[in-house]
């Protein structure tokens, strides 16, 4: 079975001041993969080629994680995919993810996905992109 996976593995910073819960962390998709490229993670390159992860960025809403994705289609055409979110807690054990949810991008399209976790367990996110299956 012919699987093109673009996995993109994002980790969220975190930001923490005493009691407050809406601080936000925001890093350049770029920036991660000259920092550390464990962190993000590309599977498919042509995929790669045709979308891009612009940014990411995440916050605790009401002891939540809520984390922010914005992809950009490169390319003149549109392309179906789907995506998920995987949520970790601060020793790195999943603790839930989202089912593949389809996305639709049209020629050049920005678009930002967001997701809140639902566990105050989760302190760290994943996010993968593929084509649809």
């Amino acid at each position: 079975m012919k699987k093109t996976i673009f996995i993109i593995s994002l980790y969220s910073a975190f930001v923490f001041t005493g009691c407050a819960t809406n601080q936000t962390a925001h890093k350049s998709a770029s920036n991660v993969l000259k920092t550390n490229p464990n962190k993000y993670i590309i599977n498919n390159l042509p995929l790669h080629y045709k979308v891009s992860i612009i940014n990411y960025s995440s916050k605790f809403t009401n002891n939540l994680l809520h984390a922010s994705v914005n992809i950009q289609n490169n390319d003149q055409k549109r392309y179906f995919l789907e995506y998920r979110f995987r949520w970790f807690d601060d020793s790195d054990f999943e603790v839930g993810k989202t089912p593949w949810l389809p996305l639709t991008l049209n020629a050049r399209e920005f678009k930002s996905i967001q997701e809140i976790a639902h566990t105050p367990d989760a302190e760290k996110f994943k996010f993968y992109i593929r084509e649809k299956q």
